[in-house]
């Protein structure tokens, strides 16, 4: 009995000693977490709070935003594909970059651009890439360039999932130059497709551009506005339709397909208010015969262009201002996509425009 009596009284003890271990490991722990990781802890709470109040300023400007407001852009060239000469030309830039080449991408298979990266890079010019790393039903189509351009010390990184869903994005910054395309950097977009791409020099749009460029290749998530900018996912869809609101006459349009319901309906009803709209789509856009019909009811005009494969992203609004961008005629492009654009008046360049698309428009291919 009393040896029953000891082993109990012993094993309340232990159990009271079990739970003053618990509070003072846990006492030791709060004090060891403070000490080491409290900063960062505080910083990342007021990163996320700077975060916040920049979204809703950038969110406020844009929907303050009114054609009016989109500035003319000088030193500003308009190309378009099928031009297997243009890859020449830009991998000539790359090469003869003198401080840096930055270049964000959703897809980069064509080998003369990884090589001239290289080149750069061995000529101690500054050379950072982003790929997305998990292209839409093709995971692994960026690995190969992401292996061969980190063999060669090339600085590049995937894309931040946790910041974007995918990184739809086509630019290249070289010096102080701009290269924004509605294509990937892949030979089929030089060769085969219908893109639209633009070589300008601009300091402010080129300082904002550098700014998001490294703020994704640092996966930090930052929101930056400009009259002449369209940015996802932060507020590309406002302006999408802030553009069909304040449209008062025509509406010309580039777009590989349609997926967005409440761009469609607001489209339908500018039409019904009497604006001019044409569309030309690529014919393969699957899944998309009932949003085509939709609009051909609704007295829209719809080009369905076979040859060269539409590619582009485009809207020329009253022959006056035009939007060049990555960004799809889709939600996940508008909402949830690292996405960039660039929307500008430049009378020379919007002619250039209105002679590729009224060639398209009114062909019989």
């Amino acid at each position: 009995m009393l040896k029953s009596n000891l082993f109990f009284n012993f094993a309340i003890v232990l159990k009271n000693f079990k739970k003053i271990l618990t509070i003072i490991f846990i006492i030791i722990f709060i004090f060891w977490f403070s000490y080491f990781f409290w900063n960062d802890y505080k910083s990342h709470y007021e990163e996320i709070k700077k975060q916040q109040i920049s979204k809703n300023l950038v969110l406020e400007k844009a929907n303050n935003f009114t054609l009016k407001n989109v500035k003319d852009i000088e030193n500003l060239n308009l190309y378009y594909t099928p031009y297997k000469n243009l890859l020449n030309k830009l991998v000539e830039k790359i090469e003869k970059a003198k401080k840096n080449v930055y270049l964000e991408v959703y897809i980069l298979t064509e080998k003369r651009l990884q090589n001239a990266l290289i080149k750069a890079k061995n000529s101690w010019i500054d050379v950072k890439v982003i790929l997305e790393k998990n292209p839409y039903r093709s995971p692994n189509l960026n690995k190969k360039a992401y292996d061969f351009l980190k063999s060669k010390w090339v600085n590049v990184v995937y894309s931040n999932t946790n910041n974007f869903s995918l990184n739809h994005s086509k630019m290249i910054l070289i010096d102080d130059e701009i290269f924004l395309s509605t294509g990937n950097f892949t030979y089929w977009s030089f060769v085969y497709n219908r893109e639209f791409m633009l070589f300008l020099k601009n300091k402010d749009l080129y300082d904002k551009l550098k700014k998001i460029f490294l703020w994704d290749y640092n996966w930090k998530l930052v929101y930056v506005y400009d009259d002449n900018l369209i940015l996802s996912p932060e507020y590309s869809r406002i302006i999408f339709e802030k553009i069909f609101s304040q449209s008062k006459k025509e509406l010309k349009m580039y777009f590989p397909y349609l997926n967005d319901e409440e761009l469609l309906n607001l489209l339908i009803e500018k039409k019904n208010l009497g604006i001019d709209i044409s569309m030309i789509l690529w014919p393969d856009s699957s899944g998309d015969e009932l949003e085509i019909e939709r609009l051909q009811k609704a007295w829209i005009k719809v080009k369905i262009l076979k040859k060269p494969k539409v590619h582009a992203k485009a809207i020329l609004v009253d022959n006056e201002v035009l939007y060049i961008w990555s960004i799809n005629f889709s939600k996940y492009s508008l909402d949830f996509n690292r996405e960039i654009g660039i929307i500008f008046r430049n009378k020379e360049v919007i002619g250039k425009f209105l002679k590729v698309f009224y060639n398209d428009f009114y062909t019989k291919k």
